[in-house]
């Protein structure tokens, strides 16, 4: 998520330069990377961590290129799905350690804002995946705090 709270200059990072690549030095096939996504995922490991290991482990650049598919649509297509999405739970972990930081230090108002604009954040996150059928419409993030 970008931005919102603050007048920086917005998102910075790296470009993945081996899309165009003919990729001759994977030795997986296709199906081969569905399972390794799958078993990862069956491990416990989050979606971030599966793409990560896949990348590091198996030399694979990502399955958005070497599938068509993003890494989340070969796990929907295979049964397997999150409760949460993996950005509004780190959301909510990060509430939560600010939350306790708070408790100890009463008189801390920078981190009193933050607290409330990583509610905003989760908050906006909650509407969208409500929206486009992510989450339940009864889905509470109260009940996970």
């Amino acid at each position: 998520m970008a931005r919102m709270y603050t007048r920086k200059r917005g998102k910075s990072g790296s470009k993945r330069n081996f899309a165009r690549d003919d990729h001759s030095w994977v030795t997986m096939t296709d199906e081969e990377t569905k399972q390794a996504i799958i078993s990862l995922k069956n491990e416990g490991l989050s979606n971030s961590m599966v793409g990560m290991r896949l990348r590091d482990q198996y030399g694979n650049p990502g399955s958005k290129v070497m599938l068509g598919k993003k890494l989340a649509t070969v796990l929907a297509e295979n049964g397997i799905r999150d409760d949460i999405p993996e950005d509004l739970k780190a959301l909510i972990e990060k509430y939560k350690s600010v939350s306790k930081h708070i408790e100890l230090n009463k008189r801390d108002t920078a981190a009193i804002r933050n607290r409330n604009l990583i509610m905003s954040k989760a908050l906006r996150l909650v509407r969208y995946y409500k929206l486009n059928n992510y989450l339940s419409k009864e889905w509470s993030l109260s009940k996970v705090l």
